[in-house]
């Protein structure tokens, strides 16, 4: 008999993640997708890269040893996870480093309403019913916060990105994580070109066209917004989705438990 010495995939992504010097971590929906294909272009493009997934961060490094090694998580797949069920230690991440991106909860929470229940087909309740679940909702998204903000100096290095600040300058924000990665010297030009490449409406036709040939990169049903990955990228845009009370208990949650450290106002 014959034994095939290669390697199962699961164990693969286990030694790829092992051996990532940097880690981008969110929680789902915090514009993850989308500061990747960034970082993706901006790396091709500097590097001279041909033929590459760019979303596939973590195997760009096989194609240029200048390139750093990052893994891209949801670290601990809170989405799915009630807030008491949470890995409260990063230990893990110690001689890691780390960025951290975060949306402003009331727009993640809406978002992943939609991935759940027109993308996932995992969830049939009403918005409203929705953002009071215990597994993978609201108070869990808060927990996540807070348990990274009690653990951000356990990593050997941590970058804070906030999704809201992407929006108002990619340029000047792809230029801080660059510099995190030790990739300083990258023309602004080419930072430039990498935040309209990465534009909602370049994205959108994109995902329309199936240029990522992925089925995370795909509408569930190209009919409606709400199936589509690239679905709004709006700040605020929770209030136009939420009712007054349902606003007003939200924001209820986060004066009383987010962490200070984000600096979302309510």
């Amino acid at each position: 008999m014959i034994y095939s010495t290669m390697m199962p995939e699961k164990d693969k992504r286990l030694k790829a993640k092992n051996e990532s010097d940097f880690f981008l971590i969110s929680f789902p929906k915090c514009g993850r997708t989308w500061l990747r294909l960034m970082l993706g272009r901006v790396l091709q493009t500097h590097f001279k890269l041909k033929n590459t997934n760019l979303l596939e961060l973590d195997k760009l490094r096989e194609l240029d040893p200048d390139i750093p090694k990052i893994w891209v998580s949801h670290d601990d797949e809170p989405q799915w996870k009630n807030p008491e069920e949470l890995i409260t230690s990063k230990a893990e991440y110690q001689e890691k480093r780390v960025i951290f991106l975060v949306r402003d909860p009331r727009d993640a929470i809406v978002s992943n309403y939609y991935q759940k229940t027109k993308r996932r087909l995992a969830y049939n309740g009403s918005l409203s019913e929705f953002i009071r679940e215990e597994n993978g909702s609201f108070t869990t998204l808060i927990r996540f916060y807070n348990i990274w903000a009690e653990n951000r100096n356990v990593p050997q290095d941590f970058l804070l990105v906030r999704y809201e600040e992407i929006h108002r300058d990619r340029q000047k924000e792809l230029r801080r994580v660059l510099h995190f990665l030790d990739l300083p010297e990258i023309a602004d030009a080419l930072i430039a070109e990498a935040g309209e490449y990465a534009s909602f409406e370049n994205m959108r036709k994109m995902e329309v066209e199936n240029q990522f040939k992925s089925r995370r990169m795909s509408a569930v049903d190209p009919r409606y917004i709400n199936s589509y990955k690239t679905r709004r990228g709006k700040v605020g845009g929770f209030k136009n989705e939420l009712s007054t009370a349902d606003i007003d208990d939200l924001n209820r949650i986060m004066q009383k438990s987010l962490s200070v450290f984000y600096g979302y106002q309510v």
